[in-house]
């Protein structure tokens, strides 16, 4: 009854229901109308006088003091309310394997020794790094051992981490695909470092775009490039690793959608092919949740003190429990599993979406449907994309621009569409609002 009743006083004080000067019923007053000891109310009371929530004086009814109210929340505007989501870099966070993890978490904590809860190895968790070490040797072809593994919390964190790193050891400059995530350029220049464009064909990054002298380390997905959807080629993999071994870069690999392969078998990572050359950065961002935030790099040997001492001074390591339990998960075979049923749902709604697209958009062409979450509907030269993806917005349509994803020159215009959150039913809905709203805009025959 104390609790219950410095909380319901304490509350109508902060959100102003209970104004600055109101006074009180006295602890006997109070005591009576709500048929409790006095003990009770007074040692409410007391309790909030000592928070600062009234003013009580001797022989006098206790005063509400001056607080101030919280201003009401602002719905927030990056969390749209979409009719049709095709939002392109977000999973279906729906099919989060909550039983599977509920059960891996539960094996973390009851196995998890007293040791594992104290300030660790800043490169994360023995265990993880174990299995991490083996799952991307057997599904990716990365050739590492767990002690040049450094846990993150998700890409951003290792993007920033390398960043900083680079950025002590004199680098300059960030070689970056164009198109590409404006978050990706954002992150690089908030470090201190200048993000530079470089050419993206089907083919993947054109290294023939390299600038000697502009590259002191190259940002790569050659899985599956993002927007374009390109997947690097064999050929361009070997001109890259020459040209950053010629001018003595190190090359960054975005491991972006590499999971979600439709056509083939995905292709191994650019890291086996040069361990001592390459970063490789994963997460669990688009396999199970962004919220879960677990990332990794596979480091060359002369970067992990560094990366190590830098995670540390950032966040001291991270979470213990969350990393046993991705551990168990990965070495349980409940990740695989759960990435194979993840890729025949994605799968599904990538083919109906494509069919949809034909039917209703055939002059328009599709690309980088091969793999991952989302397809490039590209668009006439002469189109204004960003207007057409405001006007979409405007009419509940989730879908993102190409041309300002470029940081070169480029007459390259389209629209970014994911099916990762639309699910299958309103996919022909979907398309079809789409079609009509570039058919008003003039950038389509239908």
């Amino acid at each position: 009854m104390r609790q219950s009743l410095r909380e319901s006083l304490r509350i109508a004080i902060q959100d102003g229901r209970l104004t600055a000067g109101t006074v009180l019923p006295s602890s006997r007053r109070l005591a009576a109308d709500l048929g409790v000891s006095r003990g009770v109310t007074t040692d409410a009371y007391e309790q909030l006088a000592s928070e600062g929530y009234l003013d009580v004086r001797e022989r006098a009814a206790p005063v509400v003091a001056a607080v101030h109210a919280a201003a009401p929340a602002a719905p927030d505007p990056h969390v749209p309310a979409w009719r049709f989501d095709l939002t392109a870099i977000t999973p279906d966070v729906r099919l989060f394997p909550r039983r599977e993890w509920t059960r891996a978490v539960g094996k973390a904590l009851r196995n998890t020794p007293d040791a594992a809860l104290d300030y660790g190895d800043h490169r994360g968790r023995i265990e993880l790094r174990t299995a991490l070490s083996s799952y991307l040797a057997r599904v990716r072809g990365v050739r590492v051992d767990p002690g040049r593994i450094v846990v993150t919390q998700g890409f951003t964190q290792a993007l920033d981490l390398m960043c900083r790193v680079l950025l002590a050891r004199g680098a300059r400059w960030i070689a970056v695909e164009s198109p590409t995530h404006p978050d990706l350029a954002a992150g690089i220049e908030q470090s201190g470092l200048r993000a530079v464009g470089c050419a993206v064909d089907s083919d993947g990054l054109r290294t023939d775009d390299l600038t000697p002298g502009r590259a002191d380390a190259i940002m790569v997905a050659p899985a599956h490039q993002f927007p374009t959807g390109s997947v690097m080629t064999s050929r361009r993999r070997v001109a890259l690793l020459d040209w950053a071994t010629s001018h003595d870069c190190l090359i960054l690999e975005d491991d972006y959608d590499a999971e979600f392969r439709y056509d083939r078998t995905p292709l191994g990572a650019v890291q086996g092919l040069a361990p001592g050359r390459v970063v490789h950065i994963g997460t669990a961002s688009k396999t199970l949740a962004p919220g879960v935030r677990l990332g990794w790099m596979s480091l060359p040997a002369g970067l992990v003190d560094e990366v190590r001492t830098r995670k540390g001074l950032a966040d001291s390591g991270s979470p213990a429990f969350d990393q046993l339990a991705f551990a168990e998960f990965l070495t349980s075979g409940d990740y695989d599993r759960h990435v194979a049923r993840a890729r025949q749902t994605y799968r599904r709604r990538r083919d109906r979406l494509v069919r949809a697209l034909a039917t209703t958009l055939p002059e328009l062409p599709v690309q980088g449907s091969a793999a991952g979450m989302h397809i490039l509907l590209r668009l006439p030269d002469n189109a204004d994309d960003i207007a057409i993806a405001g006007a979409a917005a405007s009419q509940g349509i989730g879908v993102k621009a190409l041309s300002p994803l470029q940081l070169t020159p480029s007459r390259d215009r389209g629209l970014v569409l994911g099916y990762g959150r639309l699910p299958e039913t309103k996919i022909d809905e979907a398309t079809a609002a789409l079609a009509a709203l570039l058919k008003k805009a003039g950038a389509s025959r239908t």
